[in-house]
């Protein structure tokens, strides 16, 4: 996040960060599998779902000139769906029938935020009007919802001292997913103005 923009650093350290979150959410699922603990392999798909959604838009460069999704892309998508709509369900399920406990509500927030980046990554995939920097949009929200899952499951197995337990798996989106939004109208704004990706960044496009 703190170097500049495409270059040398930003990639390198950015395809660390990618494959640092893969050797943790295949540690992850063998965990869960191993304790039979598949709501925590289904949150390790959920942060793997963003992070790759991210890594992915950076081979979307050209949807706006007619660029179609490759199979990956609708397995990685479709997956990410079937997953999220279970936390959803199981979240929302317990609220129901009246297990208001702190998991319920972090379940179905994560189900929600889930499924929202899946709608938006298959709308933009298909929608007959591109915006020639949706790819960069893609690849912050993908990248930095990643970041704020991290941050999340440390605080959840770190931040006991943060109450309620719903509050402890969910501040960090509560923050970050504001500042998300912030930075990307920032962007838009600048190429609103007139001004092309490559005289913000420089770019090195696939």
């Amino acid at each position: 996040m703190i170097a500049r923009k495409s270059s040398s650093n930003h990639r390198r350290w950015g395809k660390v960060f990618f494959w640092a979150m893969v050797v943790v959410v295949v540690t992850a699922i063998t965990l869960s599998v191993l304790r039979s603990n598949w709501l925590m392999a289904m949150v390790a798909i959920f942060s793997f779902h963003m992070i790759a959604s991210g890594y992915r838009s950076l081979y979307h460069k050209k949807l706006h000139e007619g660029q179609k999704p490759r199979a990956m892309d609708i397995v990685l998508q479709g997956s990410a769906g079937v997953i999220n709509t279970g936390l959803l369900l199981w979240g929302a399920i317990n609220l129901i029938f009246g297990h208001r406990d702190g998991m319920a509500i972090v379940f179905l927030a994560f189900g929600i935020v889930g499924l929202l980046l899946v709608f938006s990554n298959l709308h933009r995939f298909y929608k007959h009007s591109h915006d020639k920097q949706e790819w960069l949009y893609g690849h912050m929200t993908g990248f930095l919802g990643g970041y704020i899952a991290t941050v999340s499951a440390f605080s959840a197995v770190n931040m006991s001292f943060i109450q309620p337990t719903w509050l402890q798996w969910l501040w960090p989106t509560l923050i970050g997913s504001p500042l998300i939004a912030y930075w990307i109208r920032h962007y838009k704004s600048r190429f609103t103005r007139g001004r092309r990706a490559k005289e913000i960044f420089d770019l090195r496009l696939k």
